[in-house]
């Protein structure tokens, strides 16, 4: 089994067919069927569901998609870190963001990094903390902006100082004030809440040392989609304090959360021997500039 093998399995997967695969690939179908009874062979199991149109995976074969992307993903990034290994002035930044921190990063550091490197790109990977950790393990990208709390072996961090986590409403539909700067848990439980999928144990494990049962009305896989759901009134939204201003932009109340155990402090992460790329290193050192004035 080589890449060329794994491009291919990957684009029949995509491509829904063999034929459409062979057409994207600039060959015939013939060599792409030749191609793929090699890598069913070699495995020795059946990768597709022959008898479906279009084409549907066995179990195998949905292990060896979701591996085969990451293979390829790794192999993309090794020749773009060979050729960025030098130059801070030009080659590539791939940066893992959470979405509660992807607008915050995109104003107060991408885009003054991005002044003083003009000629960097920057590839943009979303998804959870846990997520972006095992593909930074794997070298899929550089670095990462995740959020603490996380288990930061094998990994080198800095992290900026813990903020408190908010809650996000909107006044046309909760009577919820913040007269004294901060909102108890306990008033909380008045209001039906929107979590975002990451906090739900942590957010229901604060609720529960205090005696308290919180009315979670909707869980969410993203702060974003948290803020969307709070603006329609399905709840009082819990996010981090790296929100707010997008909550204001959509007409929403904030205010922060007083419970020390849902503070939480924004994290650049690299791999534990340091980052391959010119552009990540470079990045690193400008984020620890801020992290030491934060």
């Amino acid at each position: 089994m080589d890449l060329k093998q794994i491009q291919y399995f990957v684009t029949v997967v995509e491509s829904g067919s063999i034929n459409q695969a062979a057409r994207k690939l600039h060959m015939t179908q013939p060599p792409v069927s030749k191609q793929m009874q090699m890598l069913e062979a070699e495995l020795g199991c059946p990768l597709f569901l022959r008898s479906t149109h279009p084409l549907e995976l066995t179990q195998e074969g949905k292990v060896l998609y979701e591996r085969g992307l990451n293979l390829l993903a790794m192999a993309k990034g090794t020749v773009q870190a060979v050729a960025d290994c030098r130059s801070t002035q030009g080659g590539t930044l791939r940066l893992g963001l959470v979405s509660s921190v992807s607008e915050l990063a995109a104003r107060q550091w991408i885009a003054p990094f991005s002044r003083s490197h003009p000629g960097v790109a920057f590839e943009l990977y979303e998804a959870n903390t846990y997520q972006l950790l095992e593909r930074l393990r794997s070298r899929q990208f550089d670095l990462a902006l995740v959020r603490t709390p996380f288990l930061n072996r094998p990994f080198r961090c800095q992290i900026l100082p813990p903020r408190p986590m908010l809650a996000i409403w909107n006044p046309q539909w909760f009577p919820l004030s913040c007269s004294v700067g901060a909102v108890a848990l306990e008033t909380l439980t008045q209001f039906p809440l929107v979590l975002y999928r990451r906090w739900e144990r942590i957010v229901e494990e604060a609720f529960q040392r205090l005696g308290l049962s919180p009315r979670i009305r909707v869980w969410g896989d993203s702060a974003r989609t948290s803020l969307v759901l709070a603006q329609g009134g399905l709840g009082v939204a819990l996010a981090p304090d790296s929100m707010e201003a997008p909550a204001h932009d959509w007409g929403l109340n904030t205010c922060p959360v007083n419970e020390p155990s849902l503070y939480s402090g924004i994290a650049l992460v690299q791999n534990e021997n340091g980052c391959d790329t010119a552009a990540g290193r470079a990045f690193w050192e400008y984020f620890q500039a801020i992290a030491q004035e934060a």
